[in-house]
């Protein structure tokens, strides 16, 4: 995944950036919910931000456009949805909601995609030299929706010699994958995923790296392979396409 002006974003939905050699408790930063959307005819949604730790932080939010090319997520500025507060200074124990403002006209045929990246920034003077200083980043989701949009519907097949799981979304919502396998009626099985796999966005197409001597080729060419995955909250099997 790439990030506008080269800021570094990893697959996870939540990083922590550590320096030095020790620990030291400071502010920690509290982000949901992981997933937001704005509703269709709706002009805004809500962030929570809240501090749990013994000091104060401060954190920055910002909303990027979300797309897949090539099979991988892309981000770029964008003003279609802003954050207000961008910026918010938190003390220990409390909460502050971020307004998520869509502006222009309500998206129509498929959701619009987004993501909030929300750092928690450096304070003046930072760390002593003999300690961790833990600055938390959350990259979530936000839709915006569009009152006709379909469902999500997508098709997987094996590609690149059994190296990558290539998924497109015909539908006009995206897709989420949580825990997925790859799975035959003899038993077989390889695990891809334990939790969230990641998304398929309306209109796209998304691949993901196979693991190594996953053996998906001979049985591939042996028997039906299926992808079973969590899709959109619900248990799912889908037949690879040959």
């Amino acid at each position: 995944m790439r990030l506008a002006q080269c800021i570094p974003l990893s697959r996870v939905l939540l990083i922590a950036l550590l320096f030095c050699n020790f620990a030291h408790a400071k502010g920690q930063l509290q982000a949901g919910p992981i997933l937001l959307q704005i509703g269709a005819g709706q002009k805004a949604s809500r962030l929570r931000l809240s501090n749990t730790g013994d000091e104060r932080l401060v954190a920055q939010v910002r909303v990027f456009a979300w797309s897949q090319e090539n099979g991988e997520d892309q981000l770029t500025a964008s003003d279609a949805v802003v954050a207000s507060p961008p910026i918010v200074e938190l003390m220990p124990g409390m909460e502050q909601i971020v307004r998520l403002v869509r502006l222009g006209e309500s998206p129509s045929g498929a959701d619009q995609s987004f993501r909030l990246v929300v750092d928690e920034l450096p304070l003046n003077g930072g760390a002593a030299p003999n300690q961790v200083s833990v600055r938390m980043r959350y990259v979530l989701p936000l839709f915006v929706r569009a009152q006709d949009a379909p469902e999500a519907k997508i098709s997987c097949a094996v590609r690149d010699k059994a190296a990558v799981l290539e998924c497109i979304n015909s539908g006009g919502r995206a897709a989420q994958l949580g825990a997925s396998f790859l799975i035959d009626s003899s038993g077989w099985e390889v695990q891809l995923s334990a939790g969230l796999l990641g998304y398929v966005l309306p209109g796209s197409r998304k691949v993901w790296a196979l693991p190594e001597n996953s053996g998906v080729s001979s049985a591939n060419n042996m028997r039906e392979v299926r992808l079973e995955t969590i899709l959109n909250g619900q248990p799912t099997q889908l037949s690879l396409q040959q």
